[in-house]
C-alpha cells in the first residue's frame, strides 16, 4: 500500500505484518482478511473505515486517528489504544479478541463491545458512559476511575469491578454476574 489518501477503497488479504506504514489517510475504506500484526500504523487517519477478519495484534497506534472505525471479527491483542489521537476517537467492536489491551484516559462514551473477549484489559480513567458490553468476557480486566454511568454490563460476564473506584449511576448488571461488584470484599455468598 503506497502513501497517500485513499477514498472508498477495498483492501483484501494484505499482509503488512511487522511493517511500518505512516503518513496515510483512509476514508470510507474496508479492510478484509488483512494482517497488520506487529506493525506500526502510527500517524495514520482511519475515517469511517471497517476492518473485517483482520489481525491487528500488537500494532503500534501512536497518534493514529480512529474516527468512526468498526472492527468485526478481528484479533486486536495487546494494543495500547491510549496513544491514539483523542480527537473524534470513535470505535466499535463486534466478535473481536481484545485481550491485554489498554484504554487509558480514553473518551469512549457510547462504545459498543458486542460478543468480544476482553480479558486482562485495562480501562483506567475512561469515559465509558452509555457504553455496552454485550456478551463480553471481561475476566481479569481492570476497571478503575472510570465513568460507567448508564453503561450496560447486563449480558457481560467474568468482570470484577470496584464500585468505590468507578462512577456508577444507573449502570446495568444482571444476576449472578452482579456479584462481581463484591469481589474486593473477600466474602462468601451462599
Amino acid at each position: 500500500m503506497e502513501n497517500g489518501i485513499f477514498l472508498r477503497k477495498e483492501f483484501e488479504k494484505i499482509d503488512s505484518s511487522g511493517m511500518e506504514l505512516q503518513g496515510r489517510e483512509y476514508s470510507l475504506c474496508r479492510f478484509s482478511k488483512c494482517n497488520f500484526s506487529n506493525g506500526i500504523l502510527s500517524g495514520i487517519d482511519f475515517i469511517d473505515c471497517s476492518f473485517d477478519d483482520c489481525n491487528l495484534s500488537n500494532v503500534i497506534l501512536k497518534k493514529t486517528g480512529l474516527k468512526n472505525v468498526r472492527f468485526n471479527n478481528c484479533k486486536l491483542i495487546g494494543i495500547d489504544f491510549s496513544v491514539c489521537q483523542e480527537f473524534l476517537f470513535s470505535v466499535g467492536f463486534d466478535k473481536c479478541q481484545l485481550d491485554y489491551t489498554s484504554f487509558l484516559k480514553m473518551n469512549m462514551k457510547k462504545t459498543i463491545f458486542h460478543d468480544c473477549a476482553i480479558q486482562e484489559a485495562s480501562f483506567i480513567e475512561c469515559d465509558l458512559s452509555e457504553s455496552v458490553f454485550h456478551k463480553c468476557n471481561l475476566s481479569r480486566s481492570l476497571f478503575e476511575a472510570n465513568n460507567l454511568s448508564k453503561a450496560d454490563f447486563h449480558t457481560a460476564f467474568g468482570f470484577s469491578i470496584n464500585p468505590d473506584a468507578n462512577r456508577m449511576t444507573k449502570t446495568k448488571f444482571s444476576y449472578p454476574e452482579v456479584l462481581g461488584l463484591l469481589d474486593r470484599f473477600d466474602i462468601e455468598i451462599i
